[in-house]
C-alpha cells in the first residue's frame, strides 16, 4: 500500500492516539536521559523501559476510560485541558506506586523517584497540551481563512455586545470565528471592574450610558443586548438608547422564554419586541401545579383558534391532558392551531369542533360526547367599536354563549368552568364591556345555584399582540407610512403578554373556588402614546418626523383608563403574589334570571336600543362617558 494511502487509512482518532503515543515516548525517554546528565542519578536500562512503559500504559487506559480519546480538540474548551491534566496526574501516581513495587528503594531513593515522576508529569502535560493548542490554533486559522477572510471588507457587521457576563462572552466566542452575521468588536458593561479590560480578546469599551459614543468610535452597525436577567426599567433605558443609534438591534430572550418557546433556536438572538419594554417584570407561574390538575383530564377550550385560545391550547397540550377539545366557529384559525399542535405534540389526543357557543344543541352534543372535566371559555366578540353598532350581536354571542356553556357544565358535572373576562367589564362604558360583565354575572349565578361545579372568572387587561389589539394596528399604520392614530394623548392601558395571560388563566384553575374572580397585578399602566413612539423607534424610524401621530378623540364607550375592581368587591392575596382574588358581589337569583331572559329576548328580536336600556337596568355602573373629539 502506498504511503499516502496508508495515512488516509487511519481515522482521525487513530492518528491522534499515535501522535500522543509518539510524543509521550519521545518526551519521557529524552527527559530521563537529560535528567541523568544533569543530576547525580544513574538509571539502568530497566528504568528507561519501565517508567515510560508504566506511565504511557496508564495514560491510555485512563484516556479510553474517560473517553478523552474521542475528543475533538479543535472544538474543545478549558474543561478538556483539565481532564488531560487529571489523567496524567493519576497516571503519574499509579506509575510511582508500581515503580515502588518493581524497584523498591534502590538503587534510587523514594524522594528521587517521586521528583523524577512529578517532573515527567509536568513535561508530558506541557508537550501534550501544547500540541493540542497548536491543533486548535491551526483549525481556527484555517476556519478564519475559509469563512472570515473571504468575506467582503467593511464594517457592516461590526457588533457591540451589551453585557460581558456568561451570555455575552458566550456569544462572542460563537461569532468570533464567523463574521458572516455578527463581527464582535467590543463589549458594553456597567460593571466598573470590567470597563476598559479585555475579555475574549475584545475591549469593554464603556458603560450603557455611553452607547452613542461607543457606536461612533467603533463604527458599530449591530448591537446585541445580552443580559437576559436585566430588570425592566434598565432594559427600557438601554434598549431605548440602542434604538436611537439606528443600529440593528437583537436581544437574547429571558430564560423562561427560551424554555417555553417552540423555537429550537430560541437560545440565539431575536428581534426586540414591544413586550420587552413593558413597565414591569415578567410574571412567573407555577407550572407544576398546572400540570398536576390538567394532566390526564379532558379539557375543552372555546374560541381555541383565537390569540388567547390558541395559546391556551399550546400550554394545555404541554401539560399532557387525556384529551383536548377545541371549539371555534372560524375554521381557518381552528385549522392552524390543529396543524401546529399535531406537529409539536404528535401523541396528543386532539379533537377540533367547528361550531358556535350560541348553538345550544351543538354544544350539548359536544358535552355529551366528550364529557369534559375542565372548560376554559375564551370565545367572545371583543372588538369595542364594532360591538357599539351591534349590541344585540354581543348579547347573542357573549351572553347567550356563556349561559349555554354554564348550563351544560352544570348538567354534565364539569369540575371547573373558567370564564376569560376583561377589565372593561368593570364599570363598563361600552357594549363589549357590559356584555362581559353580564357574562361574569351568569357565572356568579351558576356558582350560587350549581354546587357540583366550580364556576370562576379571570379578569385582566389588554393583551399585547392579540387579534384586534393596538400593536398589529400600529404596525400596519407604520408600514403604510403613517400616521398612527390614537384616540387621546393621555389614554393609558394595562398590558400583559399572551403567554402571561394564559398562564394566569391556567394557574387560577389550580386553586379556584366557586364564585371568584381572579385579578392580575399588572404593574404600572402604559401610556398608549409612549407605546406608539416606542414602536416607531423599534422599526428604525423617528416619531413626528418619519411617522406622524394623530389624535382622533375618544370613541363612543372608550375610557381614558381601565379598572380591575368593582366597588364593593373584596380583594385577597393568593400563593402567587401577582394574583389576587376578588369575591363577586352576589346576584339576586330570581331577579337576575328574569332580567337576563328579557335581555336575551330583546337581542333575538334585534332591538339594539332596548338591549342597551336593559343592560343599563341590569348593570347600574354601565354608563357612557361624556367625551369630545380632541
Amino acid at each position: 500500500m502506498p504511503k499516502k494511502n496508508m495515512i488516509r487509512f487511519f481515522t482521525k482518532g487513530t492518528k491522534a492516539l499515535l501522535v500522543d503515543f509518539a510524543i509521550l515516548v519521545a518526551v519521557s525517554e529524552l527527559f530521563l536521559f537529560l535528567f541523568s546528565l544533569i543530576f547525580p542519578v544513574t538509571f539502568s536500562w530497566r528504568h528507561y523501559l519501565a517508567w515510560p512503559g508504566y506511565f504511557i500504559t496508564f495514560y491510555f487506559i485512563l484516556s479510553f476510560a474517560t473517553k478523552q480519546n474521542r475528543m475533538m480538540w479543535e472544538h474543545s474548551g478549558s474543561r478538556v485541558f483539565l481532564a488531560l491534566m487529571l489523567n496524567l496526574l493519576v497516571a503519574t501516581v499509579a506509575t510511582f506506586l508500581l515503580s515502588m513495587a518493581t524497584f523498591g528503594f534502590r538503587p534510587i531513593s523514594v524522594r528521587w523517584q517521586a521528583l523524577i515522576l512529578f517532573l515527567l508529569f509536568l513535561v508530558s502535560y506541557t508537550a501534550l497540551s501544547g500540541t493540542k493548542m497548536l491543533i486548535i490554533i491551526f483549525y481556527v486559522r484555517r476556519h478564519k481563512k475559509k469563512h472570515v477572510d473571504d468575506e467582503p471588507t467593511g464594517n457592516q457587521n461590526n457588533t457591540a455586545i451589551i453585557g460581558a457576563g456568561w451570555t455575552g462572552t458566550g456569544l462572542a466566542r460563537l461569532f468570533v470565528n464567523d463574521h458572516s452575521i455578527f463581527k464582535p468588536v467590543c463589549f458594553i458593561d456597567d460593571n466598573p471592574r470590567k470597563v476598559h479590560r479585555i475579555i475574549e480578546g475584545l475591549p469593554v469599551a464603556g458603560t450603557t450610558f455611553e452607547i452613542n459614543k461607543i457606536v461612533k468610535k467603533y463604527k458599530i452597525h449591530k448591537i446585541i443586548f445580552a443580559i437576559p436577567s436585566c430588570n425592566t426599567e434598565a432594559k427600557k433605558r438601554i434598549v431605548g438608547d440602542c434604538i436611537m443609534t439606528k443600529c440593528e438591534l437583537k436581544i437574547v430572550p429571558p430564560l423562561q422564554e427560551m424554555v417555553n418557546t417552540f423555537d429550537q433556536n430560541a437560545i440565539s438572538t431575536r428581534d426586540v419586541r414591544i413586550d420587552d419594554l413593558l413597565g414591569r417584570e415578567p410574571m412567573v407561574f407555577d407550572m407544576t401545579a398546572i400540570r398536576e390538575y390538567i394532566g390526564d383530564r379532558v379539557v375543552l377550550v372555546t374560541g381555541g383558534g383565537g390569540s388567547i385560545g390558541s395559546e391556551l391550547c399550546r400550554q394545555i397540550a404541554d401539560c399532557k391532558p387525556k384529551k383536548l377539545i377545541i371549539l371555534d366557529i372560524y375554521e381557518n384559525n381552528a385549522y392552524d392551531i390543529q396543524m401546529e399542535l399535531r406537529r409539536h405534540y404528535p401523541d396528543l389526543d386532539l379533537e377540533v369542533v367547528i361550531g358556535s357557543i350560541a348553538d345550544y344543541n351543538r354544544c350539548r352534543i359536544l358535552f355529551d360526547t366528550f364529557r369534559p372535566d375542565y372548560v376554559f371559555h375564551a370565545a367572545a366578540h371583543k372588538h369595542v367599536p364594532l360591538m357599539e353598532h351591534v349590541p344585540e350581536q354581543a348579547i347573542k354571542n357573549n351572553v347567550v354563549g356563556t349561559w349555554n356553556l354554564c348550563e351544560l357544565a352544570a348538567e354534565f358535572k364539569v369540575k371547573r368552568f373558567l370564564l376569560i373576562s376583561t377589565d372593561k367589564a368593570v364599570n363598563p362604558t361600552n357594549v363589549m364591556g357590559a356584555s362581559k360583565r353580564c357574562c361574569e354575572m351568569v357565572v356568579k349565578y351558576h356558582a350560587q345555584t350549581c354546587p357540583d361545579t366550580v364556576f370562576c372568572a379571570v379578569r385582566f387587561g389588554n393583551v399585547l399582540g392579540s387579534n384586534g389589539s393596538v400593536i398589529p394596528l400600529f404596525r400596519r399604520q407604520i408600514e403604510e407610512g403613517g400616521p398612527i392614530t390614537i384616540t387621546h394623548k393621555d389614554i393609558i392601558r394595562y398590558f400583559m403578554t399572551i403567554p402571561e395571560a394564559v398562564s394566569l388563566v391556567l394557574e387560577t384553575g389550580a386553586f379556584s373556588q366557586t364564585g371568584e374572580i381572579f385579578v392580575l397585578d399588572m404593574g404600572k399602566p402604559v401610556k398608549i402614546l409612549d407605546l406608539a413612539e416606542n414602536m416607531i423607534k423599534l422599526m428604525g424610524l423617528k416619531p413626528y418626523e418619519d411617522i406622524q401621530i394623530k389624535f382622533t378623540g375618544l370613541r363612543p364607550g372608550e375610557k381614558l383608563f381601565e379598572e380591575l375592581l368593582i366597588s364593593g368587591e373584596d380583594m385577597r392575596k393568593t400563593s402567587n403574589q401577582k394574583i389576587f382574588i376578588c369575591k363577586q358581589i352576589d346576584v339576586d337569583e330570581k331577579t337576575f334570571r328574569s332580567d337576563l331572559d328579557k335581555l336575551i329576548s330583546l337581542a333575538k328580536d334585534n332591538k339594539p336600543e332596548e338591549v342597551i336600556e336593559q343592560m343599563h337596568a341590569m348593570i347600574p355602573t354601565y354608563q357612557y362617558p361624556a367625551v369630545k373629539k380632541e
